[in-house]
């Protein structure tokens, strides 16, 4: 998970940026899809402000702000908001997939004896053009549950596929061009 902090019209503190950080990280303990999560700490006047945004998977994105006197109880009260949602948005995805069962899954052997000459081409529309990282990939991935996921990869700019394998592994193509 990545966390990006912004800090505007104050000074940079290390103790404070570092306790903003320890408790972003803390989150994962409520929901393991995230992908990244965004602080800016503001001061206006007496004021101290604190916006979060916790980027999900599914291309959710969990917001929430605070304001107080205190920087530290500021990061304080915008981490339990975000703590409070994440632990709904995970209950709500459990009670979602509890039970359920695709019929498209189900098939009888008849079905599943297609020849070339019968399958016909299904477009999908998932497509990511914020370039990714394979970690990234790999949650978004699991969260769509398809077999494999085209993305731009973050580290070289290059187009990648990720793909489950037999033995609910993931592996990575990485195109030679």
């Amino acid at each position: 998970m990545k966390v990006r902090i912004e800090e505007r019209h104050m000074e940079q503190s290390d103790p404070l940026r570092e306790y903003a950080i320890s408790k972003a990280e803390n989150l994962q303990k409520f929901f393991d899809g995230i992908i990244s999560v965004e602080i800016t700490m503001d001061v206006e006047k007496e004021r101290r402000m604190v916006k979060a945004f916790a980027h999900l998977i599914n291309k959710k994105i969990a917001k929430a702000s605070a304001a107080s006197d205190d920087m530290y109880v500021s990061i304080d009260s915008t981490m339990d908001k975000l703590e409070r949602q994440l632990k709904r948005y995970n209950e709500k995805m459990k009670d979602k997939h509890r039970g359920e069962v695709d019929p498209e899954i189900e098939s009888t052997p008849e079905n599943s004896k297609t020849s070339v000459d019968e399958r016909e081409i299904v477009k999908t529309d998932l497509y990511f053009k914020k370039p990714m990282s394979p970690d990234e990939a790999a949650l978004q991935l699991s969260s769509y549950k398809q077999d494999f996921l085209v993305f731009i990869n973050s580290e070289n700019d290059k187009l990648n596929i990720l793909y489950t394998r037999n033995d609910n592994q993931y592996g990575l193509i990485d195109p030679q061009i």
